[in-house]
């Protein structure tokens, strides 16, 4: 369990909240609830109400939709100090998307009526939420033109790059495939190149980056 003074630390370094002052980041962090979930617990689903907004203070999760078959389709990963749930909150429309944890993940969420209060009152935040939300759209706008035009070395490469973390990325075959609109053969098959030619090394579900200035010719 977070202290005080804990959440006050952590949440300086989310982006959301990275100007608010002092004394402003003292009521965020009191008005802040701490989250437990497990590996593979759902967080919350694709129609719900949204009612509050989490930020990833570790842990990794998977933000997915199904199509009318119920095929999973992940659309994005997050990580730590990454926030979701802020577009129910800012429109009152149903949560968008599923999220689920891929790891155990501790999240800080605040819900509705407290977000409000927070962005009457501390005007950087309004700014801080459309930067994020246009860097989103801009990822969006390269993920699918690296869909429709990227080999899929490229494609497979881009999924890597956005979650990498020490030149490390923890995720299966199956969840690159999905991320990348790729068969789980494909994955391997690539990713097995990758491993030949010196630019990866993987172990069960990690894939380690050995040539990173190799790796980055596959980056759009």
């Amino acid at each position: 369990m977070l202290t005080g003074q804990q959440k006050i630390n952590f949440l300086k370094l989310v982006f959301l909240f990275k100007e608010m002052s002092e004394k402003g980041l003292s009521i965020l962090s009191a008005h802040t609830k701490e989250n437990n979930y497990k590996k593979g617990e759902v967080i919350f689903n694709e129609g719900e109400t949204g009612n509050n907004l989490h930020i990833i203070v570790s842990g990794k999760v998977k933000i997915l939709k199904l199509d009318k078959n119920g095929k999973e389709k992940n659309i994005a990963i997050l990580k730590e100090k990454d926030s979701f749930g802020e577009m129910a909150l800012l429109t009152k429309e149903q949560r968008s998307a599923t999220v689920q944890a891929m790891t155990d993940v501790v999240t800080l969420s605040i819900d509705a009526y407290d977000f409000e209060y927070l962005i009457r009152k501390e005007p950087s935040i309004p700014l801080n939420i459309i930067k994020t939300l246009s860097e989103r759209l801009v990822k969006c706008d390269k993920q699918i033109k690296n869909l429709a035009f990227g080999s899929a070395d490229e494609k497979i490469a881009n999924v890597l790059h956005d979650i990498i973390e020490d030149n490390k990325a923890e995720i299966s075959h199956q969840e690159i495939a999905n991320l990348a609109g790729l068969t789980r053969e494909t994955v391997t098959r690539v990713l097995n190149k990758f491993k030949k030619q010196g630019i990866v090394d993987t172990k069960k579900n990690k894939i380690f980056i050995k040539d990173f200035k190799k790796f980055k010719e596959f980056i759009s």
